[in-house]
């Protein structure tokens, strides 16, 4: 089940967007500011980040800016109550995959979280096929006796990447 990190600083808000996004089965949970963002990030525990371009101390295209700096690569989406073209070009060039303008319409926000999640599987599925490219079956694996079986790992790591 995908976790999904809503940050933004309006309390209720962030508890609508946590409901929506649990009934429609993700792991949700809230922050009511920008701070341990990064942490949480790096720690590998969230799959997309819901991103308040307004808040108080550091705004949220502040937040992508450091997130992406970070080379962190977990998708954010900005929601924000600012629906121009300028701001959603500006997101867009510091590395939001979408953008959604507040007030929030539940069915579209569930279709912009699938789709950013399908996207970002895809492309680690695609690195991790381009990184096998590279990897070789151990010297002493029964791979080079018989190409059916493999006894260093490398055969059940294409699995689970066939499998993702």
């Amino acid at each position: 089940m995908p976790k999904v990190l809503i940050v933004d600083d309006d309390d209720d808000i962030r508890r609508w967007v946590a409901a929506v996004l649990a009934d429609k089965g993700y792991s949700v949970v809230g922050a009511a500011s920008s701070e341990n963002v990064v942490r949480q990030l790096l720690a590998g525990e969230i799959d997309l980040v819901l991103i308040d371009y307004h808040m108080p101390l550091q705004d949220g295209l502040s937040l992508l800016r450091d997130i992406r700096a970070m080379r962190i690569t977990t998708p954010c989406i900005i929601l924000t109550s600012d629906g121009s073209q300028a701001v959603a070009v500006e997101c867009f060039r510091n590395g939001a995959v979408d953008f959604v303008a507040k007030p929030i319409d539940p069915e579209y926000l569930a279709i912009v979280v699938r789709r950013a999640l399908d996207a970002y599987a895809g492309t680690l599925k695609n690195m991790a096929y381009r990184a096998l490219g590279y990897v070789q079956h151990k010297k002493d694996c029964t791979h080079f006796e018989n190409t059916q079986t493999c006894s260093c790992g490398l055969k059940n790591v294409i699995e689970s990447i066939q499998d993702f």
